[in-house]
């Protein structure tokens, strides 16, 4: 298990909330990984950030293995998972190997019906049922609306292009600004949408984003790679990083990829 110290920051990042109302977890990515430089037009850096919300037209589905990881002080603790997608409902994840052995084997499955969370290791599943049920194009309208009110919230800089999982990617950092916000600030990492809820104008005191960058895959505007250093009241620097090392895109995933039903023996538990 990790400490005390990482159990704080989970903490501080587990109020997520994914597909527009659908409760989710999913942990951060490995950055080791040298990549070569490419040469491609270059886009507008507000372009990019708003790939981390709605991506591109042509893409119906997405599969690849990626590596997470989270760094503090002298502990890190890393995943691999497998990773299914078809925007903006369904959503797979399994943990392929962990250094979290309470993880191993663990799923998350979402749908348009609700979300379904299973811990082989202590035969426990948690369900979250959707009042209703979630219709991508709804989906998609909210994030594109989120994406155009927070841009005003955040510098952006165009880094240049990396290659990422043999694919073509345009790197860009994204810095929260200093100035008062208003509702909120909204951090997206993957398929999870990270929200801090704020009592004053200002960013949080306890853990403030103080770097972030994203590499957006060239073809199907859909983030590759996201890096983001967390730092506390202390000084105290945490950074997450996940990768995608394989991944492909349209592969025609049905919809029985994104269901999920419990052993016989797993305790069941509503969430």
């Amino acid at each position: 298990m990790a400490s005390q110290r990482f159990v704080a920051v989970l903490g501080a990042l587990a109020i997520l909330v994914l597909l527009s109302g659908c409760i989710a977890f999913s942990p951060p990515a490995s950055d080791e990984s040298e990549s070569d430089e490419i040469e491609l037009d270059e886009p507008e850096p507000a372009a990019l950030f708003n790939s981390t919300f709605v991506y591109g037209d042509d893409l119906e589905d997405v599969s690849g293995e990626m590596t997470i990881e989270i760094t503090g002080g002298d502990e890190t603790v890393s995943e691999t998972v497998r990773v299914h997608e078809r925007p903006y409902v369904d959503y797979y994840e399994e943990v392929l190997e962990t250094t979290e052995s309470d993880q191993d084997g663990a799923i998350f499955a979402s749908n348009a019906s609700g979300a379904w969370w299973y811990y082989p290791k202590s035969s426990l599943a948690q369900h979250h049922e959707a009042d209703e049920p979630f219709e991508s194009e709804a989906v998609r309208s909210d994030r594109a609306e989120m994406a155009e009110m927070q841009l005003e919230w955040y510098d952006l800089e165009y880094l240049g292009t990396e290659m990422i999982a043999d694919r073509e990617t345009h790197a860009v950092d994204v810095d929260l600004k200093e100035e008062a916000v208003a509702d909120g600030v909204s951090v997206l990492i993957g398929s999870t949408e990270y929200v801090y809820a704020l009592e004053t104008i200002e960013a949080p005191d306890e853990l403030n984003i103080v770097e972030q960058t994203v590499w957006v895959d060239d073809e199907y505007d859909y983030p590759l790679k996201e890096r983001m250093v967390f730092e506390n009241t202390d000084g105290e620097r945490y950074e997450m990083t996940e990768r995608f090392e394989t991944v492909s895109f349209n592969d025609g995933l049905e919809d029985e990829t994104f269901e999920f039903e419990p052993p016989e023996n797993a305790t069941v538990e509503s969430r």
